[in-house]
């Protein structure tokens, strides 16, 4: 009884130890199980967040590729169109290159048959026409040669008129030609003035005629350099030796004496100048006579130069000598610049100005016998022309009556 309950009593408390050891045995796993569950937890976050990301950036660049993709279609779209315009201009630039193609030979085609029907008209006339303009251009080459003497304005008339007849090519034409080439030759082998150069020494003239000195000096005249003697034979003399006593005396007194009597010469050859002078006005001229005489002098070159211009040779000697003479009388030859005005006027005063030009006579004389050749030309056409219509009108008609017998036979 005792044993009975005893071991009931026993087996509570050892149920409870039993019951007891399992719940301990399970707490670790159940906390590693938590663990594993938490771990498998944020790795499904993190494999959610990756997947969203992922997602995210597929979208971002699916929407970017769309975008390029529209771009690409719109530029290739506005691509399309601008090769369409340009296709279009090309066309409408063919087309006007093409009208302006026909336009160019439609008016070429014109001008082929205008000139062929100045040719035509030309060759069936008669050489009036052609002798008329030669003539024209030849008399405007003698004008030039008679009147101012311009040989190059002459050379090209006739070079013009040259051109003509070349163009013409008329076998008719062929003495004309020659003569007209063998004037024109000698008028290129002429030896011409050289005017420019002689303007250049005509200026200088004139700039020394208003700066030369005259025999009475003046305000223009430019001031001729003082010789300064005085000094250089001062510096000329040698020192006296070192005397002493009245030897020394007397060199001082005679050197004082020597530079004296220099100084009062040069100041003496100053005040007096001795010259011969031809034309006794030219001293008594004053600064406003004088003044004239410089103008008046350069007013002859002037003229000078016109009559250089104009080729006029006696005027030009004229001027030139009263020039040269004007210099030689009242200009004072002392001076350089005096000098060299009446050479280079005396020089000018040499120079030929008028040149042996050749006329065109022989091509105007050679144009009036072509005319006349022409116009006896044109005359026999013109009668034979009318002689020969009568002709033909009378050959059938004796014709006719040698053809009426043979009919009735």
């Amino acid at each position: 009884m005792t044993d009975t309950e005893h071991s009931t009593s026993a087996s509570p408390a050892e149920s409870k130890s039993l019951s007891g050891a399992p719940s301990n045995a399970a707490t670790p796993r159940q906390r590693g199980m938590r663990t594993a569950l938490i771990v498998l937890v944020l790795l499904a976050v993190i494999l959610g967040a990756a997947l969203y990301y992922q997602q995210r950036q597929y979208q971002a660049l699916h929407a970017d590729l769309l975008r390029q993709h529209d771009d690409s279609v719109r530029q290739a779209e506005d691509t399309q169109s601008q090769a369409a315009q340009a296709l279009a201009l090309a066309k409408q630039q063919a087309t006007q290159l093409e009208d302006l193609r026909n336009t160019l030979n439609s008016t070429n085609n014109q001008v082929q048959d205008l000139d062929q029907a100045l040719q035509m008209m030309t060759d069936s006339g008669s050489d009036l026409m052609l002798l008329n303009d030669i003539d024209r251009l030849v008399t405007i080459a003698q004008q030039q040669l008679g009147l101012g003497g311009n040989v190059a304005n002459a050379i090209v008339s006739l070079e013009a008129a040259q051109a003509q007849l070349a163009r013409a090519n008329r076998p008719s034409l062929a003495a004309l030609q020659q003569t007209l080439n063998g004037d024109l030759d000698r008028l290129r082998a002429v030896v011409t003035v050289n005017v420019p150069a002689l303007s250049a020494q005509l200026d200088e003239l004139s700039g020394l005629v208003a700066k030369a000195p005259l025999l009475v000096p003046d305000a223009a005249a430019q001031p001729a350099p003082e010789p300064a003697a005085t000094a250089s034979s001062r510096a000329a003399v040698p020192a006296p030796a070192e005397t002493t006593g009245w030897r020394h005396a007397l060199s001082r007194a005679w050197g004082w004496t020597r530079n004296t009597a220099g100084d009062l010469t040069h100041d003496l050859r100053g005040l007096f100048d001795i010259r011969r002078v031809d034309d006794t006005a030219a001293l008594l001229m004053s600064p406003d006579q004088a003044l004239r005489f410089r103008e008046g002098l350069k007013q002859r070159a002037v003229t000078a130069q016109l009559a250089l211009m104009m080729h006029q040779p006696k005027i030009w000697q004229a001027e030139l000598a009263q020039v040269a003479k004007s210099v030689d009388h009242r200009y004072d030859m002392h001076a350089e610049s005096s000098r060299q005005a009446l050479k280079l006027a005396r020089d000018l005063h040499d120079a030929p100005i008028e040149v042996q030009l050749p006329n065109v006579d022989n091509t105007l004389q050679a144009i009036a016998a072509a005319r006349e050749a022409a116009a006896a030309e044109d005359s026999q056409q013109d009668s034979g022309g009318d002689g020969s219509d009568p002709g033909n009108d009378a050959s059938p008609a004796s014709q006719s009556p040698a053809a009426a017998p043979a009919g009735k036979v």
